[in-house]
């Protein structure tokens, strides 16, 4: 529990796994709080039959009142990686109208990034949706994954001041995350090709000169 806590996943995988026996024999309120962070550990690295036997454990345990919405993102993640995009909107959709803010937070971003997948929204759309939620969620892995999202549609719509906001942000909350290392290599790329490509030819020279001491790091 302590190392999924502190989301060493592949750890806390291989230590679930070894522990099954003592999990049945706790209280069912906590088998219910370890089963869901086992649940979560197999998704996040990508044992997908595991994270579908965790499922069903919960369907025999029952899910508590105060889990609903966090075991609905994971089964909206598993479904999704396993193909079944409409069940997993579904599941998005649910936990992202609940008052769990953290788990509809995550649900509301992972839908509009499936959505985008599936082109079933506009990037205009998405920008906007994904700007509301950057200002009413803030400080932690699901904002981080926000600002990636803007970070791409800034750049690809020429708002390169603000891609370049986005990924030090990032930096910022989890400097050594998976999602903000590859935003900083986007960037590093993206200031290459504004300043030694073509991409800047279109800037005012005098907002050209003042992003390059702005984000020249």
């Amino acid at each position: 529990l302590a190392l999924a806590r502190q989301k060493k996943w592949a750890e806390a995988r291989e230590k679930y796994k070894n522990v099954e026996f003592s999990i049945t024999a706790l209280p069912v309120d906590l088998q219910r709080i370890i089963i869901l962070d086992a649940f979560r550990a197999s998704l996040e690295v990508k044992d997908y039959p595991g994270a579908a036997v965790r499922s069903n454990d919960l369907d025999v345990l029952g899910v508590g009142p105060d889990q609903s919405a966090a075991v609905a993102v994971l089964r909206g993640r598993l479904a999704e990686a396993l193909g079944r995009d409409q069940e997993a909107l579904a599941a998005f959709a649910a936990a992202s109208g609940s008052a769990d803010r953290p788990s509809a937070a995550e649900a509301k971003v992972r839908e509009i990034a499936l959505r985008q997948k599936r082109e079933e929204i506009t990037d205009e759309e998405a920008l906007h949706e994904l700007e509301i939620l950057s200002v009413t969620w803030r400080g932690d892995s699901i904002e981080v994954k926000t600002l990636s999202m803007l970070g791409r549609l800034y750049a690809a719509k020429g708002r390169y001041q603000e891609a370049f906001a986005a990924e030090r942000r990032a930096t910022e909350l989890e400097p050594n995350s998976p999602t903000s290392r590859k935003m900083q290599d986007e960037a590093s790329a993206l200031f290459e090709q504004i300043y030694n490509g073509t991409k800047g030819d279109e800037l005012p020279p005098v907002e050209a000169l003042a992003m390059f001491y702005e984000f020249r790091d």
